[in-house]
């Protein structure tokens, strides 16, 4: 076997591992989202994805490993949400757009409940969610700094602590829209959006 021969059959070997663990990946979110994390079993994930249980371990240490690896897509989406949401000039209109949009489609924010719940009952998994949820501020606070100085705007608070209200803002708000849509009106979008700083 030529050497080019070998490494396009080991490049073949990396897509396909890749596109097997992102099928999975992308299986457990649902299974997670529709039945719970404690309900989520390697046999429903490997059964949705198409795969058996031995593939799911051959790309994943265990069920935790798993749910890290599905975590780790949500903080992805919501990073991707919020670099939406920081060029936008009108800040309520882009809450508003997210709100709606995890109405029509709860499954990340489903991923994020179960998660929490199932994280902060393990302490060795909740040091992992911990160390996300610090890099998720950090990402926020960033973009609330890069905003502020921008616009020449003096920030009430420091923009750390700002991230921390925004998100708990955001997520409580989501929370109450997917279970009472008509619960999270313009005014209330308005006020979360008046503490972000202006363009």
């Amino acid at each position: 076997m030529s050497k080019v021969t070998r490494v396009t059959a080991k490049r073949a070997v990396t897509e396909r591992r890749a596109a097997t663990h992102a099928r999975l990946v992308d299986a457990a979110t649902k299974v997670v989202a529709r039945r719970g994390f404690h309900a989520a079993t390697v046999d429903a994930i490997a059964d949705e994805a198409g795969y058996s249980v031995g593939a799911l371990y051959s790309n994943f240490k265990g069920k935790d490993d798993v749910f890290l690896a599905v975590f780790d897509g949500h903080l992805r989406w919501y990073t991707d949400q919020l670099e939406a949401a920081r060029d936008a000039p009108v800040p309520a209109q882009a809450f508003r757009d997210w709100l709606d949009g995890l109405t029509r489609d709860p499954e990340q924010l489903l991923v994020f409940i179960e998660f929490w719940a199932y994280a902060v009952r393990k302490p060795k998994l909740r040091r992992h969610f911990a160390s996300r949820m610090r890099g998720i501020r950090a990402t926020l606070a960033g973009m609330i700094d890069e905003r502020a100085e921008a616009n020449g705007a003096e920030l009430p608070i420091p923009s750390a602590t700002l991230a921390v209200v925004l998100l708990a803002l955001w997520r409580g708000l989501a929370l109450e829209k997917l279970a009472d849509p008509e619960a999270v009106d313009d005014a209330v979008t308005d006020l979360v959006a008046s503490l972000v700083p202006p363009r």
